[in-house]
């Protein structure tokens, strides 16, 4: 039970740290802030879509075209993330965030339990009550 806890603790932080990076990096920097919104849907679009057909396409291409075998995709993906580890130490800076919010951890998460509370939901659409009806025709 205790590894479900923290394996779900720690796909929240995987899938929020870089969004919330990302949001920090682009206002800090003075961005057009609808820029956001379209970095976002292409990263859906070729950070989660045309990436994984083309990392299937290539460990297809490992496996049995160059027979390197059933571990050759987790080869190469430890070489890519490899890759990406040098060129994101190199290259990215550290974000400590606002310098002038230090806040302790209880008011951080009031403050965020403030701003999900305080958003506003759309009402859901009605949507027509249709039934389908089934008739059988006997011969």
């Amino acid at each position: 039970m205790l590894g479900r806890i923290l394996g779900g603790i720690a796909t929240s932080l995987l899938f929020s740290a870089f969004e919330s990076w990302l949001v920090a990096e682009h206002n800090k920097r003075g961005f057009e802030p609808q820029w956001l919104s379209i970095t976002f849907s292409k990263a859906i679009f070729l950070g989660n879509g045309l990436v994984a057909i083309i990392s299937g396409l290539f460990a297809n291409l490992l496996t049995d075209n160059l027979g390197f075998g059933p571990v050759a995709p987790f080869d190469a993906a430890a070489c890519f993330l490899a890759i990406g580890m040098a060129v994101i130490l190199s290259t990215w800076t550290e974000n400590y965030g606002d310098p002038s919010e230090s806040k302790n951890l209880v008011t951080q998460f009031k403050v965020a339990a403030s701003a999900i509370s305080s958003v506003e939901k759309k009402p859901k659409e009605k949507t027509p009550n249709t039934q389908l009806s089934f008739t059988s025709a006997s011969r």
